[in-house]
């Protein structure tokens, strides 16, 4: 028991400064957008321990956040209704930037950015910034084939990091 352990059990909801959380985030609602792109059974299975997994580890810090006993739950529940001898198969050119690792980088290094200087955190601030513009221009390589709201956050979201990664440096 920490001293501080009965902050993180009255979590119930909502966003967390929390690595393992914007990672599991990430993974539900790619599993989201898998179902919602109709992706092959076979690739989608390789989602749900991502989910699953990580649902675990973020419940042994934050025990009764329901958000991620939902996501938990969702993953569960779709992992049931996976076909076990579904063909080999990878998802499909639309699903681009969901299986891009920099894309799930910079994404997950805004959030947290954001979360630290919201704290004011700015050293913590300050790396997750510098880590999500260093991802977000890898991905901005890869992005021509992806769709218009990702490339235009991306965009927008490198900059927004930028200027953050430079007022976190005078504050930290």
């Amino acid at each position: 028991m920490g001293l501080y352990d009965d902050d993180k059990n009255a979590v119930t909801s909502g966003d967390v400064l929390d690595v393992i959380y914007w990672q599991t985030k990430f993974a539900s609602l790619k599993l989201d957008a898998a179902l919602k792109g109709r992706q092959p059974e076979y690739a989608v299975r390789g989602i749900i321990p991502s989910v699953v997994n990580g649902c675990e580890d973020v419940l042994k810090t934050y025990p009764n956040h329901g958000d991620v006993k939902k996501w938990m739950d969702n993953a569960r529940a779709i992992e049931k209704k996976i076909d076990p001898n579904a063909a080999p198969g990878d998802f499909t050119a639309a699903f681009g930037p969901w299986k891009d690792f920099s894309y799930e980088s910079g994404w997950r290094f805004y959030h947290l950015a954001g979360m630290a200087a919201a704290a004011g955190d700015w050293a913590w601030a300050h790396s997750y910034a510098s880590d999500a513009v260093t991802h977000l221009g890898r991905a901005l390589d890869r992005m021509a084939a992806w769709p218009a709201e990702v490339q235009t956050w991306i965009t927008n979201a490198k900059r927004e990091m930028e200027a953050l990664q430079t007022e976190a440096a005078t504050k930290k």
